[in-house]
């Protein structure tokens, strides 16, 4: 809607049509604070207080501009050359959506800390591509309008800003048909708590000294080589939690304290290891490289090639062909 506030300029049918001139689409105010909405309501946070006050300065901002659509023409213009036109409008809105969309950087690395915390498995968990695309809409944003200030007439500097535009629709559109709510993944889990232990307003540090936290670690320990539950590829903290019979919370401390790191790299920690027992020995070799990967409980390739290489520093390819020499 908004690319509609400049189309009948580029195509220079405003003058001949009137009633499209300064249309009230001009929404420097509302699209970080949309994508922020979007984002808190898909996140590991959404069973918070949504923080819709965010659209408010967008929502007075386009009734201003509703308002000033219906003056006569005459009216419109001579607003529509003034400063404060452009100050209220654009350069203030564009500051507060830049403010707004760092502000959500910060929430989508925060969603990313406790997913790393809670799941073993981060396919299509983490967000990446939100941040990946508010990064994208931070960058292009400052080199679009450096550009127009530059030369504000130049064609090409418009195709540019067009095609932009076109990736940003296109990208979000694409990805947000595929992302799933991250807290309903866990509340569809059997015997979920209904109010997650997932939130901000929480103590992450519990009362338990390291010496109760390392006995706790030993349990946790115990338990995942009895049980190799960490072969299951979408295990959760709170399927492990369920089992031994502790607070999501103990456990993710005891993690975080004393193995010194997140439950996700724990997890896949222990799925290296097994990965490297089952490549050493020989009857596994009609496994391939992938399949060994399937086995330990990795959904994909890449994420068994990745977490293989930052414990052991090499390939899985690599390491079977070092151990068969």
């Amino acid at each position: 809607m908004k690319l509609l506030v400049f189309i009948p300029a580029g195509l220079n049918i405003d003058k001949e049509h009137p009633e499209l001139f300064l249309l009230p689409f001009d929404f420097s105010w509302l699209l970080f604070p949309i994508f922020f909405i979007y984002t808190q309501k898909i996140s590991i946070f959404s069973d918070q207080k949504v923080k819709y006050w965010v659209l408010y300065p967008g929502i007075i901002s386009f009734v201003l501009q509703a308002v000033i659509y219906f003056l006569p023409n005459d009216t419109k213009f001579e607003i529509a050359q003034s400063f404060w036109h452009e100050l209220l409008f654009t350069i203030l809105g564009i500051i507060y959506s830049w403010g707004i969309g760092i502000w959500n950087l910060q929430l989508i690395n925060q969603h990313r800390q406790e997913v790393e915390n809670t799941f073993s498995d981060l396919e299509n968990k983490v967000l990446g591509w939100a941040r990946i695309f508010l990064i994208y809409l931070l960058t292009t944003s400052v080199l679009v309008h450096v550009l127009f200030y530059i030369s504000p007439d130049n064609y090409y500097f418009k195709i540019i800003f067009s095609i932009f535009d076109l990736i940003a629709i296109y990208w979000v559109s694409l990805n947000g048909i595929i992302q799933q709510n991250v807290l309903l993944l866990i509340r569809d889990k059997k015997d979920a708590p209904e109010t997650t232990f997932l939130e901000n307003n929480y103590e992450m540090a519990v009362t338990d000294d390291n010496d109760n936290l390392k006995a706790v670690m030993v349990k946790i320990d115990t338990y995942m080589q009895n049980t190799e539950a960490f072969l299951m590829s979408e295990l959760t903290i709170i399927d492990l939690a369920d089992q031994l019979k502790m607070h999501p919370k103990k456990i993710s401390a005891s993690i975080n304290t004393i193995f010194k790191q997140n439950f996700n790299t724990y997890v896949n920690y222990l799925r290296i290891k097994k990965a490297e027992d089952l490549l050493s020995k020989r009857s596994t070799d009609y496994l391939s490289i992938e399949g060994v990967g399937k086995e330990v409980g990795f959904h994909s390739k890449s994420a068994f090639y990745a977490a293989f290489k930052r414990v052991t520093g090499t390939t899985p390819k690599n390491y079977k062909e070092s151990i068969s020499h």
